[in-house]
């Protein structure tokens, strides 16, 4: 359990959720603008903007319901100041974005199946951010999640989404 220190400050979390709040819309609204590809007779479904939308919908409302979690205690007088970076979250967002790039850049595209490559990739990034805290269990989460999850989205985007993963 992450002490109430630790955690960021509502007034933080009322930063944040706007922050998230305009980065979704402004991917629904990119999104909206692609061309649909209609002259070529190309399904809604397979449209090029359809899946950023989706996301950008999807981290609208996560960014609405973190600031509307925050609202309430954000302008209490006692609250903390809002520090939204501090060393463990750059920290954190330092290996997330090494470990990103080593999936992109490292694992797809190599002639390793798309669906192992995110296994390998999913374990790495949910032990090296749980074990700190979690020891041991963060490797049983990480074991059961990281395939059910890599399979999910493989099957996902070639079932659904018709896109052929590498």
């Amino acid at each position: 359990m992450i002490e109430e220190e630790a955690r960021p400050s509502a007034r933080a979390d009322l930063y944040g959720g706007a922050f998230w709040i305009a980065l979704g819309a402004i991917i629904t609204i990119a999104s909206w603008r692609m061309d649909r590809l209609e002259r070529l007779g190309v399904s809604f479904f397979t449209a090029p903007g359809l899946l950023p939308g989706i996301l950008g919908v999807i981290i609208l409302l996560c960014g609405l319901m973190l600031t509307l979690r925050a609202w309430p205690e954000a302008f209490n007088s006692n609250q903390r100041p809002a520090l939204l970076f501090n060393r463990d979250t750059m920290h954190r967002v330092g290996v997330t974005l090494l470990l990103c790039l080593g999936f992109a850049i490292g694992l797809v595209g190599h002639g390793m199946p798309f669906w192992l490559a995110a296994t390998l990739y999913l374990f790495a990034q949910i032990t090296v951010l749980e074990y700190p805290e979690r020891g041991r269990k963060a490797l049983v989460r990480a074991a059961v999640i990281a395939p059910l999850a890599a399979g999910a989205i493989a099957f996902v985007f070639q079932t659904l989404f018709l896109v052929r993963l590498p």
